[in-house]
Formats: C-alpha cells, structure tokens, sequence
C-alpha cells in the first residue's frame, strides 16, 4: 500500500494563519497578515506602515495606532512578532505650550 500521505500543518503554522487574519485596521480593513508582510518588506516607521498598508489613517482617527507601534516596536527588538499584540493605552502626553496639567491659579 503506497501512496504520498501529506503531513498536517504544524501547530505553530496555524497560530500564525489565525493570528494573520485579524483585523488590526477595522476602517480600512487591514489584516495583521498585511502589516506583518510590510513590515517584513521593508517599513520601518509607522508613517512607512501607513503609506504601504493604509491602516492607522482611515476616519476614526487611527485608534489601530495602538497595536501598530506595539507589533513594529516587537519586530525592531527581537525579529519576530508577538504572538498577541499588547495595546499601548499610555495615551498622548500634553505638549509643550498646552495648559494641561497647570495649576489654573
């Protein structure tokens, strides 16, 4: 009895094809799988993420920003990606001039 028996997909490989189809830009429809690829392509920067893919600039204002530097930050440090994304929920810091944070007296 012969025959070419193909073996099943590494577990790891599935995680990966599921994590993949996230969506991390839920304006524009961007899937994790396509951030991933373009930053494995060559992005460097968020700015570079948003020109090749479209996420974090669709009318909501980029709220997908948070996961965005979480997941470049993780590939620049390690050469991998995380296998969940961490949001980053510190928020903005006022700027220099804002009156934010003064004592109003």
């Amino acid at each position: 009895m012969s025959g070419t028996h193909s073996k099943p997909p590494h577990p790891q490989a599935l995680k990966r094809q599921g994590r993949g189809r996230e969506i991390i830009c839920r304006c524009n429809n961007v899937s994790r799988q396509t951030i991933e690829d373009a930053i494995v392509g060559g992005c460097r920067t968020l700015n570079e993420i948003f020109d090749a893919t479209t996420a974090g600039v669709g009318p909501c204002g980029g709220s997908c920003r948070r996961k965005l530097g979480p997941l470049l930050r993780h590939y620049l440090e390690t050469g991998t990606f995380p296998e969940k994304i961490v949001e980053d929920l510190t928020g903005k810091a006022p700027g220099p001039g804002s009156d934010e944070g003064s004592d109003p007296t």
